[in-house]
């Protein structure tokens, strides 16, 4: 039976970004669906993470400048 949660490393490659970027994000609270048990072991339901990138994906975006330093990955 498949785990209903992605670790770090399978997000990373799913996204495809590194899994230094990825723990960043983690540790900054913008991966929805992301939980984290003991002090260094990260979680992501794949449910949550899927049905929040659909929903942001449905809503019309502003266009916006990128700016020196921001990131190309806006989940949240």
């Amino acid at each position: 039976m498949p785990s209903p949660f992605y670790s770090v490393g399978e997000l990373a490659e799913l996204l495809r970004v590194s899994q230094k970027w990825l723990y960043q994000q983690l540790n900054r609270g913008n991966i929805p669906g992301a939980f984290r048990i003991g002090s260094a072991t990260w979680f992501i339901d794949k449910e949550i993470f899927h049905s929040t990138l659909k929903a942001k994906a449905q809503k019309p975006q502003p266009k916006t400048k990128q700016t020196a330093g921001s990131s190309r990955h806006d989940l949240i």
